[in-house]
């Protein structure tokens, strides 16, 4: 018999997932304009290659910024679009402290380096900006040995492990110069943008509210005058946080026929 199980989600669970899906909407929101841009160099039957970046020319360096929102056709499209999209919002969940300087530092670096080692000739697309994030995300398990990174890595290494067949020369009309100029500043990302974990601090109420729960604590103390030799007594004690500008204070009686320790008296609060 099929059983059912409900219950209430924790705000801080319901805040991650959302965040979680809010990480991908940037990168949909990217996506979204390259298909916008295609559409609109499709009705309008312009040719915008020439916004590429061209190696070794001062006016190809407009490619910088322009070059990733061009794309050669459709089929080159599809293929860039559903990466850019995941590898970008697991960058913004993970890394979210330096996921925008990583994205631009691999958006403007991929393209410099395509202008110093590209061939001659107009080079379009945000496949160097793929390779750029992917490379980051592998590399930044590998260099960093967090646990979590070298999951992403090995996730990275299983599903893109084809982006390495696109380092080497195979297809004339393919920038495999902006594939090795992506993975290059996805390592130099990696090497040179540190995320720094900053310890999650309770608040102070929470801090007390914790200690006033804690059991019965049990200490040994040694007193040296009850007499010539080190008597050892034991006191029970219950750590509570006490009221404000309060200090409290307990006594203890000696037994002198017995030798022993009377229990504490209640404590009273003196105002500091």
């Amino acid at each position: 018999m099929p059983q059912h199980f409900s219950g209430n989600v924790s705000p801080e669970l319901q805040e991650e997932n959302s965040r979680f899906a809010h990480s991908f909407l940037p990168g949909a929101l990217f996506v979204a304009l390259l298909w916008l841009i295609s559409l609109l160099e499709y009705l309008t039957d312009a040719n915008l290659s020439w916004l590429g970046i061209l190696p070794r020319n001062f006016f190809g360096l407009i490619g910088l910024v322009t070059a990733p929102l061009i794309h050669g056709g459709l089929v080159h499209l599809l293929s860039n679009s559903f990466p850019l999209v995941l590898l970008s919002g697991f960058i913004l969940f993970m890394h979210r402290h330096i996921a925008l300087r990583v994205i631009a530092f691999v958006y403007f670096s991929s393209g410099i380096l395509t202008w110093f080692i590209g061939r001659p000739a107009y080079h379009v697309g945000a496949s160097g900006v793929i390779y750029g994030l992917a490379g980051f995300l592998l590399f930044n398990g590998l260099l960093r040995r967090d646990r979590a990174a070298m999951a992403v890595s090995l996730a990275m290494l299983f599903l893109y492990g084809g982006l390495f067949y696109g380092l080497f020369p195979e297809e004339e009309r393919i920038s495999w110069e902006g594939h090795l100029g992506g993975l290059l500043s996805g390592l130099l990302a990696a090497v040179l943008f540190v995320e720094d974990k900053v310890a999650v601090q309770k608040p102070a109420d929470e801090v007390l509210e914790e200690i006033a729960t804690l059991t019965v604590l049990q200490q040994q103390h040694s007193s040296s005058t009850i007499g010539k030799d080190l008597y050892k007594y034991k006191i029970n004690y219950r750590i509570a946080p006490p009221a404000e500008n309060q200090k409290f204070q307990q006594r203890y009686v000696l037994n002198k026929q017995t030798g022993m320790v009377e229990p504490p008296t209640h404590g009273y609060g003196v105002s500091s």
